[in-house]
């Protein structure tokens, strides 16, 4: 454990920035990294690439309010506040922002401000240089942290048909939970075909993970009709 104040500053230096970073991309993407190993990585090397770019106004605070003050003075504590907050701060919003633009990257809804100035080819450029190529760890946590708009047609183990209608109140677990499905319209489907109805049953509709042989998914129309 560091025992001065510049020991504590580099410390927070190290961790802090790629921590916040990460934990602002997971509040909006979702939670991918299952072992303690991959978010070290990813704090690590967050934290290198926002030392390098706040790495002047940290020097600035800290020869500023803290070198050659007493490490107990009012000047030291605000710096050493200051210097937390900056590299807390700024790392945490980049990372709500790329996070907002990768989850909601196929409708593209949301975060106009920063859109306007994105063309959909310069988004998808940068949140695949910020984020990788292939930040979801399985096709199913890729299509629903999309939030998709879209019909589910269900085949049980049993050969059962179910269908639902998968929207903003929907849930679809993700990443390292069991990928069940909580969808906020049941919806009516033909036993026989398999083919969709033309409304929903007016209840929600929940399916476990262990009866889903496999699902179809249809897109909702633009004008939101079933069938």
């Amino acid at each position: 454990m560091p025992t001065t104040i510049p020991g504590l500053f580099l410390i927070v230096l190290a961790v802090l920035p790629g921590a916040a970073y990460t934990w602002g991309v997971e509040r909006q993407a979702g939670s991918f990294g299952a072992q303690l190993s991959d978010r070290v990585l990813r704090f690590v090397g967050a934290s290198l690439v926002f030392g390098v770019v706040l790495s002047w106004s940290l020097l600035g605070i800290y020869r500023w309010l803290i070198k050659g003050t007493d490490p107990t003075s009012v000047g030291a504590f605000v710096g050493l506040w200051l210097s937390v907050v900056l590299v807390t701060a700024l790392p945490f919003v980049c990372g709500l922002v790329v996070g907002g633009l990768y989850s909601t990257r196929g409708e593209r809804a949301g975060w106009f401000g920063i859109r306007r100035w994105l063309s959909t080819r310069r988004e998808q450029q940068l949140v695949q240089a910020l984020l990788g190529r292939t930040p979801a760890p399985r096709a199913w946590d890729d299509y629903f942290s999309d939030r998709p708009n879209a019909y589910l047609r269900v085949r049980t183990h049993e050969g059962t048909w179910l269908a639902g209608r998968f929207a903003e109140d929907s849930y679809a677990a993700g990443f390292p939970q069991e990928p069940d499905l909580l969808l906020e319209e049941a919806w009516g489907i033909d036993q026989e075909s398999g083919a969709l109805g033309r409304e929903g049953l007016g209840y929600g509709l929940y399916v476990p993970t262990t009866s889903i042989a496999w699902i179809e998914i249809v897109r909702e129309p633009a004008d939101g009709a079933g069938g």
